[in-house]
């Protein structure tokens, strides 16, 4: 079965895209294609198709890929409404997706405690209520965004203090070149 695809092409950053036929069953990097139908440059929306061969190999039954027929649709040689083109994400190393999972395990015993807390109205209707949980403040010695505004304020003291200095300096130094003259 023969499919119409993109190639990529170029150098990296600078890239254009051929329009192929190609065995569905090549890779699209293996650089073999029965016939090359055109070309498309993402980075300046230009592009040239050659529209009797591309005609010709959806009679003989070749499927363009999702990016292929959008081109195809936008360059008016078949008809239809564009397809949604699904986005690979790359694959993400183990420790980064052992995180990611107990993140997302938190994130859920959170949201059980939350609706935990929830009290039906069948209860407070009743008069029972259940006990709150007793949220303590954290002392401000760990909580990182006050050591932060901390260090923010010493560096400011520090500078205008420097600055102070240097111009008590250069008035000084003013002071003995008039006394000099």
């Amino acid at each position: 079965m023969f499919t119409l695809r993109f190639q990529r092409q170029g150098k990296k950053k600078d890239f254009v895209f051929r329009v192929v036929a190609t065995d569905s069953h090549w890779s699209s990097t293996s650089g073999k294609a029965k016939e090359i139908l055109g070309w498309w440059n993402p980075r300046r929306d230009t592009f040239e198709l050659k529209k009797e061969r591309i005609l010709y190999w959806i009679q003989e039954g070749a499927q363009p890929s999702d990016s292929c027929y959008n081109l195809l649709i936008r360059a008016k040689i078949i008809e239809g409404k564009k397809r949604p083109i699904a986005i690979h994400k790359k694959k993400s190393k183990k420790g980064e997706e052992v995180k990611a999972e107990e993140k997302k395990q938190e994130t859920e015993t959170e949201v059980k405690a939350d609706e935990a807390k929830e009290v039906p109205e069948e209860n407070k209707e009743a008069g029972t209520k259940e006990p709150e949980e007793i949220k303590s403040e954290p002392i401000t010695e760990d909580r990182p965004e006050k050591k932060k505004e901390e260090v923010i304020n010493t560096k400011l003291e520090e500078e205008k203090m420097k600055q102070d200095e240097k111009i008590e300096s250069e008035i000084k130094s003013g002071e003995k070149a008039e006394k000099k003259g």
